[in-house]
């Protein structure tokens, strides 16, 4: 069908792209905090509906994980952890990290999925002209970005991909090919949803693909078979949406995987466990030594102590310097 440009004034959209705008921002950032348990039989209902609005075969095997971790093991035949200590370790081979890249490679190569948003973007610049499609795209993104993409993308996703890493060295992270999360994909998919309804167009792999977000942490495709994994079971945050617990991991997930965090930074367990004296001199990182001296002296600071003073408390809100393999407070902020 042939679109209706938005009715605009002065470049601004109506109020009701504003309050359509708004409900699709609300609805997935509900979807991005979620901790519930999957409901496994309606999202294996969804990857196939989804394999069939990209008129591809269905996946001949659905396979579940508890974790990110899992759920890459599982990509290279490693059964899924039914206990934590199959997770255990907190680095990979050189042989499972390259057979890994290999097959993530594989994967995104023959995913009904790798070139989704492009042809989407194709498809509104030609129904809208280029002008008005670029017009269109930054005042929604600019509605979208802070709630969505740097609320999920940099807080949360970012110290996950950070913890990968020290897990899968050299797997470059950050670009992971052919891996779903709904970190990543819920702001690309509400970008394009709220284009889409604002035109007054429909695209039905488009809400293929939402389906199956909505209903898993990650998911992997391919062309014989899918690697799903459950949400995180435990998710917490600071005041300024960075993960952080002071007691426990800021992330878990079903399999025993979990993740401590500091204020955004990735952190050993101890650190947020018994941040002890010996213990943080022996840490050679400075940016875990400074995280542990504040877990450590955590109570006083509450409580006003003078031995903390108000430049105690006052550090805890500094932005912090850049370093490689670190969030730091003023990127995610």
């Amino acid at each position: 069908m042939n679109a209706q440009a938005p009715r605009r004034s002065d470049g601004v959209l109506t109020e009701e792209h504003e309050a359509l705008i708004a409900d699709v921002r609300a609805t997935w950032t509900e979807i991005g905090l979620s901790t519930d348990p999957a409901d496994r039989s309606a999202a294996e209902r969804a990857v196939r509906e989804a394999y069939a609005a990209m008129r591809s075969e269905p996946p001949g095997r659905i396979v579940w994980a508890g974790s990110p971790v899992a759920c890459l093991r599982a990509c290279v035949g490693d059964a899924p952890a039914s206990s934590p200590s199959r997770l255990r370790d907190e680095s990979s081979s050189p042989g499972l990290v390259a057979e890994l890249r290999r097959e993530l490679r594989r994967r995104h190569r023959s995913s009904p999925w790798s070139g989704l948003e492009d042809r989407l973007a194709r498809r509104l610049r030609d129904e809208l002209g280029t002008q008005a499609w670029d017009e269109l795209r930054t005042q929604i993104a600019a509605r979208l970005r802070e709630p969505l993409w740097h609320r999920f993308g940099v807080r949360l996703r970012g110290p996950v991909l950070s913890r990968l890493d020290a897990r899968f060295p050299s797997l470059s992270c950050g670009h992971l090919g052919g891996v779903q999360d709904v970190w990543r994909d819920a702001y690309w998919i509400a970008l394009y949803t709220c284009a889409l309804r604002v035109t007054r167009m429909r695209d039905e792999r488009l809400e293929a693909f939402a389906a199956v977000a909505r209903h898993v942490g990650w998911w992997i495709p391919s062309a014989d078979d899918v690697v799903l994994s459950e949400r995180p079971a435990v998710l917490r945050r600071d005041e300024q949406e960075r993960l952080h617990s002071a007691t426990g991991p800021a992330l878990s997930w079903p399999d025993g995987h979990a993740l401590h965090a500091w204020h955004g930074t990735p952190v050993p367990g101890w650190v947020i466990t018994d941040p002890a004296p010996e213990a943080i001199r022996r840490e050679d990182d400075p940016e875990i030594r400074r995280c542990a001296a504040e877990s450590s002296g955590r109570e006083h600071c509450a409580a006003g102590s003078p031995a903390s003073g108000r430049r105690g408390g006052d550090r805890w809100r500094r932005p912090w310097t850049v370093t490689r393999r670190r969030w730091s407070r003023s990127a995610a902020s």
